[in-house]
Parts: C-alpha cells; structure tokens; sequence
C-alpha cells in the first residue's frame, strides 16, 4: 500500500469519528506500544518546533522507509502513530512522492492549536527529509 493509499485509508478511518471521538480515538492509539527503544530516545531524533517530545528514527532497508517513534504526550503519540504509519514500510520512490498538504485530507490539523499544526508539519517534513538524506547517502556509496 502507498503512503497516499494509507493516508485515505486513516482518513477514512477517521471521518467515522466525531468530534471527540477523534481525540478519544487518538489517545486509544498513543495506549500501544511505540516502536522505538528508550534508548534511542536522543536530541538527534527530537522533532523541533513540537510542545511535546516526538523522538523520530528513520531508516531505509533494501529501499524501504522503517520508522520508529516514541513522545512524550499521549495526543500526541497517538497522531505520531498515524503518521509513522503512513511513511513505515513504504518504498522510497513512493516516499518521494509525498508532500506535507497529503496529509491534510486526515482532519487531524483541525483538531490542534497553532503550535501542535507547526509540530504536526515539522514531523512530517523531517521524515520527508530524513528519508530523502539517506537514499541520497546509500546512492552516493
């Protein structure tokens, strides 16, 4: 499945809820086991402009994105799934197909503060950005 394919899919998900029932649903989600160790919890992997903490590993493996993350604050760990979810297991050709405003079609960004919005977007530009550091580092060996 696509990263765009699984972005309908959670926004599909997702428009079943109202109201609080998304935030509900969120916090369900953050409930789960995050994917990444606690020791790799680092500075290096803290997503900036967030009020929560968000640690962010991204990997590629034989041309497939890997993500683990973990936070601090449960709506957001629970969004942080979500996203993680759309970009894990994904090829990286697809990967770079992917901007920001897909992201958009999830509802999610309304359900947030300014801030959380500037969080929601530096997460996903700093797995776009990771993703695309390491395909260009493995392609440059």
């Amino acid at each position: 499945m696509t990263v765009k394919e699984k972005i309908k899919q959670w926004s599909e998900n997702l428009s079943l809820l109202q109201g609080t029932e998304r935030l509900e649903y969120l916090l369900d989600l953050a409930k789960q086991s995050t994917t990444m160790d606690s020791a790799k919890r680092i500075d290096e992997r803290l997503i900036a402009g967030c009020i929560s903490q968000i640690w962010v590993d991204v990997m590629v493996e034989n041309d497939t994105i890997k993500v683990e993350y973990d936070s601090d604050a449960l709506i957001t760990k629970g969004i942080t799934n979500v996203i993680c979810d759309c970009f894990d297991n994904s090829s990286v050709a697809d990967c770079n197909t992917v901007i920001v405003d897909d992201f958009k079609l999830l509802g999610i960004a309304e359900l947030l503060t300014a801030q959380r919005q500037n969080g929601l977007g530096n997460l996903i530009t700093t797995i776009l950005s990771r993703s695309k550091q390491l395909t260009n580092t493995q392609n440059k060996v």
